[in-house]
């Protein structure tokens, strides 16, 4: 009898030894389970965090292009009552309205003369502010636009500036360079002549509205017409092109 215990206590403890080390190996196999899917996690988790630093930075930056690229229709709404003191901003809005009805862009200033809109593309648009002025503004880049005014009493001269495009100014730099050229059958004295008669000198801008050049010719209001034809092959007109800091 006491040989029958031992035998089956000992059967009991082998049984009981055998199932320790399977759990025990089950318990490893879990822990190493459980230690990858931690890691798992920890690095998708990261991963998600990154993503969502990225996808925040890709939000904000679309609302800043966004906010930044403006229309032409705005810029010109929100010009200054400086530029044109006469022209309200209401009066602007109706101008730009009647552009994109394809009526008639023309309305009366305060002083009972007609402001009409000659051309207007996505970044390009020509006013005629009165009978003797125009106007000229040309988007350049996403944040720089043109403006050119232009007065003819009769001889035209320009006046060239540069704004951002909520119209806070920018330096401007214009390289022109004024080269007077000799024509051949021309004697010198002629040219010195002449030279002498092209003072004072006035200069006229004009904004292409194809493209991002500038045009630059010169008048001269104290010359006849007959003096203005002889003095025209001395000094000819230039174009010069942005270059994304300046006109040259």
């Amino acid at each position: 009898m006491i040989s029958d215990d031992k035998g089956k206590r000992k059967g009991r403890d082998d049984k009981t030894i055998s199932l320790f080390i399977r759990f025990f190996f089950l318990f490893c196999i879990f822990a190493g389970i459980l230690k990858d899917i931690i890691v798992i996690l920890q690095t998708e988790q990261k991963d998600f965090f990154e993503m969502k630093k990225t996808l925040i930075i890709i939000c904000l930056l679309t609302c800043w292009l966004c906010a930044s690229a403006q229309s032409l229709r705005e810029v010109w709404i929100e010009m200054p009552d400086s530029v044109l003191p006469y022209l309200s901003k209401s009066q602007r809005t109706e101008l730009a309205d009647y552009v994109e009805m394809k009526a008639d862009p023309a309305v009366l200033n305060t002083f009972g003369d007609s402001v009409r809109i000659e051309r207007m593309t996505k970044n390009y648009l020509l006013l005629r502010a009165s009978n003797v002025s125009f106007l000229e503004i040309k988007l350049l880049d996403d944040n720089t636009l043109a403006l050119v005014q232009t007065w003819k009493a009769p001889a035209a001269e320009s006046k060239l500036s540069l704004f951002n495009l909520q119209w806070q100014p920018k330096k401007m730099v214009v390289e022109c360079k004024e080269n007077f050229v000799k024509p051949v059958a021309m004697s010198d004295e002629e040219f010195n002549d002449l030279q002498s008669l092209m003072v004072p000198r006035l200069k006229e801008y004009h904004l292409s509205a194809d493209n991002n050049s500038l045009s630059v010719s010169w008048n001269y209001p104290l010359l006849s017409k007959k003096d203005v034809k002889r003095v025209a092959d001395l000094l000819k007109p230039q174009i010069l092109s942005w270059t994304g800091r300046d006109f040259r």
